[in-house]
């Protein structure tokens, strides 16, 4: 039994033949001298790894993986192979657990980009997908914590992290075009308008595009946040707003303060007056007016509020 990783002898016979068929195929086009000093290196190193009482019974058990002698290697005087030694190899050659042996053992040995090339062929044969790099920076990881309040104890797990990205992107993708369309709305004249897609500069910005401005992306979502607010906002505000200016049109003091002021006929009474000028003044009363009127308080209070007390 292996002393270092103290395998059953069974596993340690097995691998130890792969090893030596791999030897095999590595160097086939050379010598059989050549090959036999190979095969005997590895053999010797092996054994050191074998206690000494069980090196006959694992040299025994390993022959008998190699039943033509020599280790595959051609022996003469002895009944000829079933198979030959090229069918032999070929078969070694379509062994998948071989090949991706020998793979692992070229690791090591292959420099970053033999690596890259290896693993796009892979890829293109079918062999997994195409990884996407998930390396946080230690800022981002911060800045993560604090916004969302996380402790230092607690382990963000990084495949919840990007299914809340895309939660998160496909909120805000459906909900942009309803809030601009909602403004246009409100403001058909307003010169708040969107600056392009923002679906199409978030990509650009994820994929480092050189031509898109570093914080482009982020002042469109800026942009995006602060409609929101203002029109969520105004909303709440306009109402109370809309009620004062009804009232102060519509209230008995300030329609018989413009009868007074029209100094109509002495022979009609001033209730009279007031009477006919509140009809007057309903006139004006539609559902298309007040409709306006309303859109109108929304987007002057929005508007007010996005632009900021100083513009």
């Amino acid at each position: 039994m292996p002393k270092s990783d103290k395998k059953n002898l069974g596993d340690c016979v097995s691998e130890t033949a792969n090893r030596l068929r791999l030897i095999q195929v590595d160097f086939a086009n050379d010598s059989e001298q050549t090959r036999m000093d190979y095969l005997s290196e590895e053999i010797k190193r092996i054994l050191k790894t074998v206690v000494p009482e069980q090196r006959k019974v694992f040299l025994e058990k390993l022959m008998e993986r190699f039943p033509t002698g020599h280790l595959g290697t051609t022996v003469k005087d002895e009944q000829p192979q079933s198979k030959s030694q090229t069918e032999i190899e070929v078969e070694e050659l379509n062994d998948p657990e071989l090949a991706v042996r020998r793979l692992l053992e070229l690791a090591p040995m292959l420099s970053d980009e033999q690596k890259g090339q290896a693993a796009g062929r892979l890829q293109e044969a079918g062999f997994g997908q195409p990884v996407v790099a998930r390396s946080y920076s230690d800022e981002f990881i911060r800045d993560l914590r604090a916004a969302l309040q996380l402790g230092d104890v607690q382990d963000i797990q990084t495949d919840r992290l990007a299914e809340m990205i895309v939660l998160l992107a496909d909120f805000v993708f459906k909900l942009e075009p309803l809030i601009w369309n909602t403004w246009r709305m409100l403001s058909p004249r307003s010169g708040i308008r969107p600056s392009g897609s923002l679906k199409k500069t978030m990509g650009q910005f994820i994929c480092g595009d050189s031509a898109t401005p570093e914080k482009k992306a982020e002042n469109e979502l800026k942009m995006l946040q602060r409609l929101i607010a203002a029109i969520t906002t105004a909303v709440g505000r306009v109402g109370s707003q809309f009620a004062k200016r009804h009232l102060g049109r519509f209230s008995p003091s300030e329609i018989s303060t413009l009868v007074r002021m029209e100094h109509g006929s002495v022979f009609v009474s001033h209730e009279v007056k007031c009477w006919r000028k509140y009809l007057e003044l309903a006139e004006t009363l539609t559902e298309g007016s007040i409709e306006a009127e309303i859109r109108k308080a929304i987007a002057d209070y929005a508007e007010s509020l996005i632009k900021g007390p100083d513009r």
